[in-house]
């Protein structure tokens, strides 16, 4: 397993987004989708042994009879960001979004989450952007 292995299996099932709970600031998310939990648990080991950045495996039961159910590996925060980092996508979308987040995110989220008028603007501009891609 290598890194362009990482990156195409992104680029074909993975997904880069900005989600959070209700009330909160929305955060980064990285994550891998398919129905083989061995393929997302080396891709998960994989990660680990590189850089350092643990990821979560979670279980999505279907709800219709005729699918299977998945499994999502998933990273978050500034797990998200360093696994970006190391993503060569070539799909268009999701290269677009990674350069953005890795351009932006940290500068317009504070670390204590007090959010200036100014700095306010600047966030929703960059959710706002991110989402139209």
């Amino acid at each position: 397993m290598n890194w362009e292995y990482i990156s195409g299996f992104f680029d074909a099932d993975g997904h880069i987004t900005l989600s959070g709970l209700k009330n909160k600031e929305k955060t980064t998310h990285v994550g891998f989708t398919n129905i083989d939990i061995d393929l997302l648990e080396s891709v998960r080991n994989f990660i680990l042994s590189e850089i350092n950045v643990k990821g979560v495996i979670s279980k999505r039961t279907s709800k219709k009879e005729n699918h299977s159910d998945c499994y999502n590996l998933v990273y978050r925060y500034d797990a998200a960001l360093k696994v970006s980092e190391k993503l060569n996508s070539r799909h268009y979308k999701k290269k677009e979004k990674i350069k953005l987040v890795l351009g932006t995110y940290k500068s317009v989220t504070p670390r204590n989450g007090k959010y200036t008028e100014e700095l306010k603007e600047k966030r929703e501009k960059f959710v706002n952007e991110f989402f139209s891609l």
